[in-house]
């Protein structure tokens, strides 16, 4: 009976991952102003997700280990940290990839990229303990105290250092409507070149014209590959009115604030539109794929945690 349930769930979970992919294609609407691009929030956010808990679940076995010196516990701790840094790796690469098709780099060192890269290396350098140490317990003990620490780090790397660096890159700054990056103030008089990300911004004019105001930016895109003059403007209640495309991009830059008379234009990049979930279809299909996503690593993490343990109980019998 057992088996047959552990059968049926295994192709349910199959399924679901289908569904999933089908639903991330034909069923998520395009997301206005990054068209199909904005579907790869359906897998990129799942697997960060994932990755996170799959990485404390390793340090929490690992902590079970320090007391009880089981292999078993020892075996679970390093399937979790396999997952963690499966699924990891999974977020970087689409993450990787929405900026290629977004910002046409895949690789800019943005806070976010360099904070999540730090803990890729930082697991890595686990499983190369944990493979320098011939002694099994000794291993075992050392390893435990090692991913405990590495978890500390997580939450740091993963949600607090990038949100006190300015991420202008990341979905907090640039990807969702209703940003709450304050952008980049120029200034004719004073410091009228900034970055926005890998974005060279320089301020050229900022004038009144009729109810509007408008600022004229000079943008010089990564790699200096492009050029263009944006035209941003704000209406007389300082709503963001024109919002030219970057070139080459989906993001368009908003004025912010202006003061024609001071010569001072502040100035960022959001994507247009209404938020991703607010559609109920791309809601309800994000939802699933958290769900899916945290099945399938429960799934791996249950078949390789099993050929760990048997592996570990296999190495106690031979010792004794």
């Amino acid at each position: 009976m057992a088996e047959r349930l552990a059968l049926i769930a295994k192709y349910a979970l199959g399924l679901a991952m289908a569904g999933i992919i089908y639903a991330m294609f034909l069923v998520v609407p395009q997301y206005v102003g990054l068209g199909d691009a904005g579907r790869i929030i359906i897998v990129h956010v799942p697997t960060a997700w994932v990755t996170s808990a799959a990485f404390a679940l390793s340090a929490i076995y690992s902590i079970i280990y320090l007391r009880t010196r089981s292999p078993l516990h020892d075996a679970s701790a390093v399937s979790a940290a396999e997952v963690g840094m499966l699924f990891c790796i999974f977020a970087t690469v689409t993450g990787a990839i929405f900026a290629e098709v977004v910002w046409g780099t895949f690789w800019n060192w943005d806070p976010r990229e360099t904070t999540i890269l730090v803990l890729l290396l930082i697991y890595a350098a686990y499983f190369a303990l944990r493979s320098s140490i011939d002694d099994g317990a000794r291993r075992r003990r050392l390893s435990a105290v090692y991913n405990i620490f590495a978890c500390v780090t997580m939450p740091f790397l993963l949600f607090v250092a990038p949100r006190v660096a300015d991420s202008t890159l990341h979905p907090n700054c640039a990807f969702l409507q209703g940003s709450k990056c304050e952008g980049v103030s120029l200034d004719l008089n004073g410091a009228k070149i900034s970055q926005l990300g890998d974005v060279v911004v320089e301020l050229k004019a900022v004038e009144q014209v009729g109810d509007m105001t408008r600022a004229v930016v000079e943008v010089r895109m990564p790699g200096l590959t492009e050029y263009a003059d944006l035209a941003p403007t704000m209406d007389s209640e300082g709503k963001a009115a024109d919002r030219p495309e970057f070139p080459g991009q989906s993001f368009r830059m908003i004025l912010i604030e202006a003061d024609p008379q001071a010569g001072t234009a502040r100035v960022n990049m959001q994507a247009p539109g209404t938020g991703l979930l607010s559609n109920q279809r791309t809601l309800w299909v994000f939802l699933a794929s958290n769900v899916t996503f945290g099945l399938l690593a429960l799934w791996i993490f249950r078949i390789r945690a099993t050929i760990l343990q048997v592996s570990a109980r296999l190495q106690t019998t031979e010792a004794l």
